[in-house]
């Protein structure tokens, strides 16, 4: 089974400490898991193309990397929403502006 790799732009929202955020600030090449709609969690990198520190409560542009998954949706585009966890707890959300780019399988 083909894996299917995902690069985009998005507006990130990171969540208060006090409405259940991180209580740390985040930095580039941050690894949390992102949902999209579903119970399905998938691993990928964010990096902030114009910032060195992202903390608690901020909104931001960043561009997400989605580490290759064969169950990832072969349809993301601009404007679909997501969530961004650590484990099981919602520390973000966010919301595509452009897929930079894609790799999705080839039909046999």
């Amino acid at each position: 089974m083909t894996q299917i790799e995902y690069n985009f732009t998005a507006l990130l929202a990171m969540l208060p400490t006090e409405n259940g955020g991180r209580k740390k600030p985040v930095f580039s090449h941050y690894r949390p898991s992102f949902s999209f709609s579903s119970k399905q969690h998938f691993t990928g990198e964010i990096s902030f193309p114009d910032l060195d520190t992202v903390l608690p409560g901020m909104t931001t542009i960043a561009n997400v990397k989605l580490l290759p998954a064969t169950n990832i949706r072969q349809n993301l585009k601009s404007g679909d929403a997501f969530t961004i966890l650590e484990g099981n707890k919602l520390v973000g959300t966010g919301v595509i502006r452009h897929i930079t780019s894609e790799r999705l399988p080839n039909p046999d």
